[in-house]
């Protein structure tokens, strides 16, 4: 019976984890309506947007997406001043931005770029 319930715990376990991965396909068509909003905000190439979301979350699979909401691996820094998340990145325990929502997550990614010398060129006006 002990055996019996082991299985049955672990191919639920295994059956959850599936159904939550998300292919890159399926996180399009989830974001595609926040990444064309924010376009028409700011300018900000949704190709882009959702490129970058895509590449950023593992197709909205990562670990920091989970803990955070963040999609664009955007760091706290010094100008942040909402609430972070500690994060493996290119050093240990580095500070993400966090969010309630995606579209908190897309909508910062869009000031942020437009806000951004270095990215600024991305941003049609």
């Amino acid at each position: 019976m002990k055996k019996l319930f082991v299985i049955a715990a672990a191919l639920a376990l295994y059956a959850n984890a599936i159904a939550q991965t998300l292919t890159p396909q399926q996180y399009i068509l989830q974001y595609k309506d926040l990444a064309i909003k924010e376009m028409k905000r700011m300018g900000v190439p949704a190709a882009i947007t959702l490129a970058q979301g895509l590449l950023e979350t593992e197709s909205g699979n990562s670990d920091l997406l989970k803990k955070s909401n963040n999609h664009f691996g955007i760091k706290c820094k010094s100008t942040w001043s909402g609430e972070g998340v500690s994060h493996d990145d290119d050093a240990t325990g580095e500070c993400f931005r966090t969010y309630k929502t995606a579209e908190e997550s897309y909508r910062d990614h869009s000031n942020f770029l437009r806000g951004s010398d270095r990215y600024g060129f991305f941003i049609s006006t």
